[in-house]
């Protein structure tokens, strides 16, 4: 397994998790956002969390991330759904994306809602209703374990920020 990717929603603490597991494992992790930036400037709108076109950017990330596998495992933090920028619904990215991605393994990380609106409020200055995180997490949720078995991986759901439950997992799946 060379894509263990990494999910959750916004502000559930998926970045702080990878670099902390990065500088204790030595395992390389990018951001999808961070990878799609660097092959397109223009893909990601600058300070929103909302996506104009979501599959340009998902074959924007495909492309990025094939040339990092050459480099070996590495975890790649991202989103199994996104809100849209046009209405703001919710779309799931389809299965095919992660396969081409060759992700072998998922881990989502969750979180109480609340708690969840309250970072983003404090982290981006924005207050959303706390049933707008409840959906997206739901979303999430439903979505990524559809994938892991449709594309036949392993899922693991871990609480935020739970950097000794990835290390585990990291450990275990190297055995």
């Amino acid at each position: 397994m060379k894509v263990i990717f990494v999910a959750g929603i916004h502000a559930v603490g998926k970045s702080s998790v990878c670099k902390s597991v990065s500088d204790e494992l030595g395992i390389p992790h990018f951001t999808a956002s961070q990878i799609i930036r660097e092959e397109k400037s223009s893909a990601v709108a600058e300070g929103s969390k909302l996506v104009a076109d979501v599959a340009d950017n998902q074959r924007i990330l495909i492309r990025g991330v094939s040339r990092l596998l050459e480099q070996g495992r590495f975890l790649l933090d991202g989103h199994f759904t996104m809100r849209r920028e046009l209405d703001g619904g919710i779309e799931p990215i389809h299965a095919d994306v992660f396969r081409d991605l060759r992700v072998g393994r998922v881990v989502i990380f969750v979180d109480d809602p609340e708690a969840i609106a309250r970072r983003m409020h404090e982290r981006d200055g924005v207050l959303h209703p706390v049933e707008s995180f409840r959906s997206h997490q739901d979303a999430e949720i439903f979505h990524a374990t559809h994938v892991a078995k449709t594309l036949g991986i392993p899922i693991s759901i871990l609480q935020a920020f739970d950097v000794s439950g990835l290390i585990g997992m990291l450990n275990d799946s190297t055995r």
